[in-house]
């Protein structure tokens, strides 16, 4: 009986600090489906501290993130600095003005891992204008 009691406790425990565990700012984030023809992706390099913006596999930002608060992250680059806030299924909304009307696009975690994409594009400059206010 102590036995069965003993293995419950520690299901319980196991269970609840599970259930308890933050989500981590850290993979390959993408729309989950296109905003007015175009997928945003950010891919987050959590050792580095370090975000990288793509618009339909073309780079148009990177920079840096700061944690400010409990899932409150401050996104710092050259072109834009925005706050996301990591919600509880690990994903968070980001406005990108000239996509979507200033209206917010829902990222989903994709992976844990960090997906780069090649420059192999011609058209770069083009996309990076999407960014501008």
């Amino acid at each position: 009986m102590r036995k069965i009691i003993l293995t419950a406790l520690s299901l319980a425990i196991i269970l609840i600090l599970g259930g308890c565990t933050q989500p981590v700012l850290k993979g390959f984030y993408q729309t989950e489906k296109d905003v007015n023809g175009y997928f945003v992706q950010i891919s987050i390099q959590k050792d580095e501290n370090s975000f990288i913006e793509y618009i339909d596999n073309r780079e148009v930002d990177r920079g840096t993130y700061e944690k400010t608060e409990s899932n409150v992250y401050k996104m710092t680059s050259d072109k834009q600095n925005f706050e996301i806030t990591l919600n509880n299924d690990n994903s968070f909304e980001i406005i990108v003005n000239k996509l979507n009307d200033g209206n917010p696009i829902k990222m989903l975690n994709i992976g844990n891992v960090p997906v780069t994409f090649p420059s192999i594009f011609d058209d770069v400059d083009e996309y990076k204008t999407l960014l501008d206010e």
